[in-house]
């Protein structure tokens, strides 16, 4: 490969930039106006439904779920009183219970205290009526009575009440939301993010204060994430700008270094998103999150090259407009470069099975090619504002060339201690590939985000109490035959399956039609705790649930279909953790395929989506680094057209992967979807510094054909950039560091190790590579040396 021809060409495109500053700036000032339109058209996702794609297994059969039960999602209020079943309580949790059910946009039966199927036995069969009446009593002894009905039932009475009278539950079922197309006509916030937020404004009324309320389910918990992690992102993002800012108005010393890779980033993040807007491309809080932070990563590097280079070159000659060419012409290949081959690493995301995973790569590849085109055509005239100045007459006195020095005789000790420097690499690395053995993939909320977060520990704090519940799944049974689930004996199963479950680590408690069957059977045989059972015969359990419907029961279709084909069992969690929920999700369905032989099981709802997502993460993630070691070998030896480059490039940055991962499994830090997108992406960032020291290296050994004088050159030229851009990325990830939440402060942890064992790779292993392995060809010394001797 010709680069001095290639460096010859972005010269020109400096030239061709500097004489048409006004009309590439108006160009660009449209696309950003127009991107700035697009932009507004964002939706964030939140539904887990779109996490993923189309025909896959899981959402197929949630979606039947739907089709037949209805929401899967609810939204549940725990509420705590000195006494629950005094006038004043019942009257608020009456209010509270009504205003939701009023309120929430998609609230389908509310079901408390004062708004509760309570059967009991008439001359005629049954009747349900309420426990509480229309007008709530004050005197004790009706309020005794209300006590004793809510515990006359104890079956019913574990789940609604607790044991000393002080807590009891609101839940609220919810109709099944609307596609995208309807509801975004009448709201700009999704459906489930919506009722979240409604349920929070409710419970959150003063009126309510006395109760404490506690809100959980999936649309609040949604809710409550979103708004943490918004305003999180928002206040560490600002942080870590601030610290890069700072960083590199100390490195850089001048106002021009700080604002072109700023403006850079802005208006690439604009440009970005504005696609992303524009094409109606998917996006949600944590795949904004990771594009934003990559996009002022890789801004920086590469402004980072051209400013280091434009500022030595403007020293010595003093000329700004010639330093900016040279500047372009000797960074602007390596820029391209690395800029293409990082696309080419996030672009492996594509190869992971869920949707968010696919949309960092199209959207950080989206922003990043905006940021490659604001970084060559909008940098050099923003380094162009300003006048020329008189060379400095000695450069080895100013501060480029002392540091300059410094580097050459840094890559010399390199170079003479070659065979020490190898071995604590190797082992290093083996070191933390060891600690790769212990990585656990899962998601947990307390490990992974933590309890020092508000919304975490409220949920953790609800989950704990008697009545609490963290999360629900189903298990969806789909009988071979119509009116099979009628059928006593597989009642039975159903119901020996709910005990079975109650035991696992996870579950709190089960509910199933037999809860009302079991109920219904007891009430007609004078509440005999010893009719508390499935009846025997198929025409007695018929006629238990005709009765429960001309009694006006409706909860009855929220467990079992029309046709009496399917059955639901609901699981509610005391806790969760994703590699223990999937093995009792396995578990579950092993045991139900078991008891109900010719059936189709299926744990189904946003919980097994979110678990599934987890395995898809981990499997993923190793595809994705191992294809983005692949692409990223296969592109640079394309380009330099020598194999031994793509080698010579990929050994310094296969190693920091193994030591994120390594220090991972040490550190005992989950793999989640957020430190799973993190190895992938230090490796496009990683690599993009070695390309810059191999193309250095490479002209100047065209230039001289000797390795070590090669070697040193770039050193001069190259070091200070490397080491900066690398200070400046290390600064912005730590920025995350402080966070409260452990996912964040986990995150930047393992980004800046990340970031700084692939900058120690870069000045100590790629140099001795190149020369070791002679990747360049013989140097000219030695074929001197040879012809001689002849």
């Amino acid at each position: 490969m010709k680069i001095e021809s290639i460096n010859r060409k972005f010269r020109k495109l400096a030239g061709w930039i500097l004489r048409h500053r006004l009309f590439v700036a108006g160009v660009f000032t449209g696309i950003v106006a127009l991107s700035f339109v697009g932009a507004k058209r964002i939706v964030m996702k939140t539904s887990f439904d779109d996490y993923f794609v189309s025909g896959d297994s899981i959402l197929r059969k949630t979606n039947e779920f739907k089709s037949i039960f209805g929401n899967d999602y609810y939204v549940a209020v725990l509420v705590k009183s000195k006494d629950i079943f005094s006038k004043r309580s019942l009257t608020l949790i009456r209010e509270l219970s009504n205003e939701l059910k009023d309120s929430l946009s998609y609230a389908d039966k509310v079901t408390s205290l004062t708004d509760l199927e309570f059967t009991v036995g008439t001359e005629d069969g049954i009747a349900i009526e309420q426990i509480v009446p229309d007008e709530i009593p004050s005197d004790k002894a009706a309020l005794n009575v209300i006590r004793q009905k809510a515990y006359s039932k104890p079956e019913m009475a574990k789940k609604l009440v607790s044991h000393d009278g002080k807590m009891t539950w609101i839940v609220v079922k919810l109709r099944p939301f609307p596609e995208d197309s309807v509801w975004k006509k009448t709201s700009d916030i999704a459906p489930d993010m919506l009722t979240g937020k409604e349920a929070g404004h409710i419970i959150g009324k003063a009126k309510y204060a006395e109760l404490s309320p506690n809100a959980a389910g999936m649309p609040y918990m949604g809710y409550e994430k979103f708004v943490y992690l918004q305003s999180e992102m928002m206040r560490l993002l600002a942080f870590a700008f601030f610290v890069s800012i700072v960083v590199m108005l100390i490195v850089t010393r001048s106002l021009r270094g700080v604002l072109a890779p700023l403006l850079t980033s802005a208006c690439a993040l604009l440009i970005g998103f504005g696609i992303i807007g524009w094409l109606g491309l998917y996006i949600d809080m944590s795949t904004a999150m990771i594009a934003v932070i990559l996009t002022f990563a890789c801004s920086i590097a590469y402004n980072i090259h051209l400013y280091n280079f434009f500022k030595t070159r403007f020293v010595e000659t003093g000329k700004q407009r010639l330093s900016i060419a040279e500047a372009m012409g000797e960074t602007g290949w390596g820029v391209l470069l690395s800029g293409l081959t990082t696309v080419a690493a996030m672009m492996t995301f594509l190869s992971m099975e869920i949707v968010p995973m696919k949309a960092i790569g199209i959207n950080t590849s989206l922003c990043l090619l905006a940021v490659l085109g604001t970084c060559l055509f909008v940098t050099p005239i923003m380094l162009s504002l300003g006048k020329d100045r008189k060379p400095t007459p000695d450069i080895s006195r100013s501060f480029e060339g002392y540091i300059g020095d410094r580097f050459v005789q840094f890559g010399r000790f390199v170079l003479r201690n070659h065979r020490v420097i190898i071995l604590s690499s190797v082992v290093l690395t083996v070191f933390c590939g060891i600690g790769l053995f212990f990585v656990e993939p899962a998601f947990d909320l307390e490990k992974t985000i933590g309890r020092k977060v508000p919304y975490v520990k409220r949920f953790l704090d609800l989950s704990n109490t008697e009545l609490g519940s963290m999360y629900a799944y189903d298990l969806m049974i789909t009988l071979p035959h119509d009116n099979d689930a009628k059928n006593p004996e597989n009642l039975k199963r159903l119901d020996k399956l709910g005990s079975i479950v109650d035991g696992y680590k996870l579950t709190k408690r089960h509910n199933s039609i037999t809860d009302i069957v079991k109920d219904m059977n007891c009430t007609l045989n004078g509440n005999d705790p010893r009719f508390y059972r499935i009846p025997d015969r198929a025409d007695m359990v018929a006629q238990l649930l005709l009765l429960y419907e001309n009694a006006g029961g409706t909860e009855s279709e929220y467990w079992m279909d029309y046709d009496y084909r399917r059955l639901r069992l609901q699981l509610e969690l005391n806790n969760y953790n994703s590699h223990e929920a999937e093995r009792e999700m396995q578990a579950l369905q092993t045991e139900a395929r078991r008891m109900f032989p010719g059936a189709q099981v299926s744990a189904v709802g946003s919980l097994p989506q979110f678990t599934a997502m987890e395995s898809y993460v981990v499997r993923g993630q190793m595809w994705s680094m191992l294809l983005s070691v692949l692409v990223i070998g296969i592109i640079l030896v394309l380009i330099f057209g020598n194999w031994k480059v793509g080698l010579v490039g990929m050994i310094p940055n296969i190693a920091p992967a193994i030591i994120v991962g390594g220090m991972m499994g040490w550190l005992g830090y989950p793999l989640d979807m957020m430190t799973a997108s993190l190895i992938p992406m230090v490796l496009g960032i990683a690599v993009d510094d070695t390309i810059h020291f191999i193309n250095h290296c490479h002209v100047a050994f065209d230039r001289c054909g000797d390795y070590t004088t090669a070697i040193s050159r770039t050193f001069r030229t190259e070091g200070l950039a490397i080491v900066m851009s690398t200070v400046i990325i290390s600064a912005t990830f730590a920025g995350f560091i402080p966070s409260e939440a452990a996912q964040m402060y986990k995150w930047g942890v393992l980004a800046v190790l990340g970031m700084v064992s692939a900058l120690l790779a870069d000045l100590f292993l790629t140099p001795i590579l190149l020369r070791d392995l002679r990747v360049l060809g013989k140097d000219k010394t030695s074929i001197i040396n040879i012809q001689n001797n002849k």
